[in-house]
């Protein structure tokens, strides 16, 4: 196999309707277990005003080969705690998933915000909780608290962890 340039990093403006793109992806991959509906569009929208400003949410991308392959958005945490960063969404195309680009872009997104984390999942989201887990676990050395959230406005898994 040939290999393959990778690139990860903050999201350029002229990138973001890639991003959007790649978020209608994302939530027709979850749409089974994700309750969200079409709008009259036939798409389901997100609102990424707030990470193009990027004060305090951000766009990361993944690119291989100069072909985009994820994207990541972080928000300020909210769920469990007032201070740190929350993962608000995270995706890798199928064609790259299981060969290390989303690893590499979950440790780059991590690293670049030092500091406290919140990573969440759906409970049906089986897979993503194994690869959180595993992803957290190596860049903390096992060092961070799982907790389930059963209120509030997340419902699922999520892992407390530290960027020192």
């Amino acid at each position: 196999m040939a290999d393959l340039s990778t690139e990860y990093r903050i999201a350029k403006p002229e990138e973001f309707p890639a991003i959007a793109q790649m978020l209608e992806l994302y939530q027709y991959e979850l749409s089974d277990i994700w309750d969200q509906d079409l709008d009259s569009s036939g798409r389901y929208g997100y609102d990424l005003t707030r990470h193009r400003e990027g004060r305090r949410s951000h766009a990361h991308v993944a690119l291989v080969n100069g072909h985009f392959a994820g994207f990541a958005l972080v928000a300020p945490a909210a769920v469990t705690r007032t201070d740190g960063c929350w993962m608000e969404q995270f995706f890798v195309l199928k064609k790259h998933r299981r060969t290390g680009v989303g690893s590499a872009l979950a440790r780059h997104v991590l690293s670049s915000h030092p500091g406290p984390w919140e990573v969440g999942q759906m409970p049906a989201n089986l897979p993503a909780q194994a690869f959180w887990r595993r992803v957290i676990g190596q860049v903390t050395a096992d060092q961070y608290v799982e907790l389930q959230v059963t209120q509030g406005g997340w419902l699922g898994v999520v892992q407390q962890f530290d960027m020192g």
